[in-house]
């Protein structure tokens, strides 16, 4: 006998048995499915994965807005600091042009006495 051939003969005993019962034990089976079947509704809409999703739900869920506003928090703070260091280095960048373009030595920019001498010579 092979493994079709056994589920058909327990199928038919079965089916054959099931016609035996009593009216009120065949209510009281069906009274029991239907609770087995609303259990089971439950469970999956908690996502019982043999624990893990119960405890994502009690513990994980709970906090997880917590959790994204403050990720949030802190990508706006590096992102703001590299900002920063981006138009810091821009800058650098201008002044090295300007002072690469020009045609006085960068000792003149150093010499404190030449602010007040381009000061006291620009016309107002």
């Amino acid at each position: 006998m092979n493994e079709r051939e056994l589920q058909i003969r327990i199928r038919q005993h079965l089916n054959m048995s099931a016609r035996e019962i009593s009216l009120p034990a065949a209510n009281r089976l069906a009274e029991a499915r239907q609770k087995a079947l609303s259990r089971q509704k439950v469970r999956v809409k908690r996502l019982s994965l043999a624990g893990i999703g119960q405890s994502m739900v009690e513990h994980i869920l709970p906090h997880g807005r917590t959790a994204v506003a403050m990720l949030v928090v802190l990508l706006l703070a590096v992102g703001s600091g590299f900002l920063g260091e981006l138009q810091h280095v821009a800058d650098l960048e201008e002044v090295d042009s300007a002072l690469l373009a020009d045609d006085l030595p960068i000792d003149a920019y150093l010499d404190r006495g030449f602010d007040a001498w381009v000061q006291n010579e620009s016309p107002d």
